[in-house]
């Protein structure tokens, strides 16, 4: 079976570009493993790419090459105003139709999968007018929050691409429950007559006690709080910082550890400034994006790790440092309820001085803190699907859909 993706520049994409093999793969699983099962069950995956990446490939596994890339459109991220990206977006839409449509001509793919929303829509739209079975794939969704701020029918002026990829014909149209409450967009949205089967799943992890756990980075042996996702706006690295502020206003001269990669250049500038501002510069480290077990060791050994993202805390990362036993300090905002019981096997606070006074509780009473550890492990164990159950069911729903009669 041919596959094609249709997507941005998933992380995992870049990561095998740019020389990195299976275990240095840094984020976004949930396009990850779909593409690696779905190459180990014995299919061709392909992708048109529209991106900022125009280095010469270096791939060190032996199941992808540059032959896979049908088309990289170069597109480098802009944070220009809305205006000012608007042509951008057209001519990419332009480019993207064209290629899907000249990939589908030359190989007969029997299959395209749509990264959502812009270029996901591109695959949706050709898919249907050439006949090819297609499905939709979204990480998650931040268009309940703008629901929430402009109403449901100005978003959709607001956000065409999106509204138009819940009303297109499908096969599927998958979407990450991550508290980002992508089942209510579809209610709103979806067809009046049903073009698709719909699927809120949440994500699936690979389970491994700390002790399996091999870190390739040194471990700091001072005390600190950690924090990891991509500088972005919404991932509120602010908020962390001003934690590490209170603390050191109480006495408690704790470091703290950021990983991840730059989204926006200019909220990474905004960080270093506030670093500047609150004289942290000898107490805040930059790791960068780092591994999937040196995350986890990371975020175990730390005294807490605070998350306080805008909209929904119910990340990849939690899923991944929740499951080792690490203390997780949420931001109390429902998107954790499922799992977080506060004071049991972790802890849900309303702003930055709750959180450090929780911090500071943490520093005093070590046996406290290793109770949470375990509960949290525990309840990971009991609540979390494993990377297995849960991607081979989307692998199941490509095969099924160019295979009708074929069991999982």
């Amino acid at each position: 079976m041919k596959i094609l993706y249709v997507a941005g520049m998933p992380g995992p994409v870049k990561d095998i570009l740019s020389g990195k093999k299976e275990d240095e793969i840094t984020h976004a699983p949930g396009v990850f493993h779909p593409w690696r099962k779905l190459v180990k069950r014995g299919h061709r995956v392909d992708f048109i790419l529209a991106s900022n990446f125009d280095q010469k490939p270096d791939i060190r596994v032996d199941w992808f090459s540059a032959d896979n890339i049908y088309a990289n459109i170069y597109d480098p991220y802009s944070e220009a105003p809305w205006y000012g990206r608007l042509f951008r977006r057209l001519k990419r839409f332009i480019k993207l139709i064209y290629f899907v449509n000249r990939a589908i001509s030359e190989n007969s793919y029997d299959f395209v999968y749509g990264m959502a929303f812009y270029e996901g829509l591109a695959g949706n739209i050709v898919a249907n007018i050439r006949g090819v079975p297609c499905g939709i794939r979204s990480m998650g969704t931040m268009l309940y929050h703008d629901f929430k701020r402009h109403g449901v029918i100005r978003t959709a002026i607001r956000r065409p691409a999106e509204f138009l990829t819940f009303k297109l014909k499908k096969e599927f149209f998958i979407m990450t429950d991550d508290a980002t409450r992508g089942d209510l967009v579809y209610e709103k949205w979806k067809p009046r007559k049903e073009k698709y089967r719909y699927y809120f799943w949440k994500t699936g992890i690979e389970f491994k006690t700390i002790e399996e756990i091999a870190p390739s980075l040194e471990l700091p042996q001072h005390e600190y709080i950690f924090f990891a996702a991509r500088f972005d706006h919404w991932k509120r690295q602010d908020r962390i910082l001003k934690i590490l502020h209170h603390l050191h206003g109480r006495k408690c001269p704790l470091h703290l550890y950021f990983a991840g990669g730059i989204q926006s250049q200019s909220y990474y500038q905004k960080i270093r400034e506030l670093v500047r501002k609150y004289d942290l510069a000898d107490y805040v480290h930059f790791l960068g994006p780092i591994k999937q077990d040196d995350l986890k060791a990371y975020a175990y050994k730390a005294v807490a790790n605070p998350s306080m993202y805008d909209m929904s805390n119910l990340s990849n990362v939690f899923y991944e440092i929740f499951s080792v036993g690490s203390v997780v300090i949420g931001l109390n905002d429902g998107s954790l309820d499922d799992y977080l019981i506060h004071a049991v096997n972790g802890f849900l606070v309303n702003d930055e001085s709750e959180a450090a006074t929780v911090i500071e509780e943490l520093l005093r009473n070590k046996d406290g803190a290793q109770r949470i550890r375990a509960n949290a492990a525990g309840c990971a164990r009991r609540k979390f699907l494993s990377i297995d159950e849960r991607f081979d069911r989307e692998v199941d729903l490509i095969e099924q859909a160019v295979y009708p009669g074929r069991l999982s």
